[in-house]
């Protein structure tokens, strides 16, 4: 089974959303970019951006 490589614009959404804080990466302003990812994620790998887009449905407290 061989992997295929993850779509360019996943690449870049998550160089730079690891560059991040994981505040900064939770800001609305960050989450168009944390959607990108999701969209062109692998599928082995969504179930953790899943995990992860829960924290921005959570409220701030």
């Amino acid at each position: 089974m061989s992997q295929s490589t993850p779509h360019p614009k996943f690449t870049e959404a998550m160089r730079k959303l690891s560059a991040m804080s994981e505040e900064e990466r939770l800001s609305e302003a960050n989450k168009e970019l944390f959607e990108q990812a999701m969209n062109y994620a692998p599928l082995d790998i969504q179930p953790a951006l899943m995990a992860i887009r829960k924290k921005y449905d959570e409220p701030l407290h």
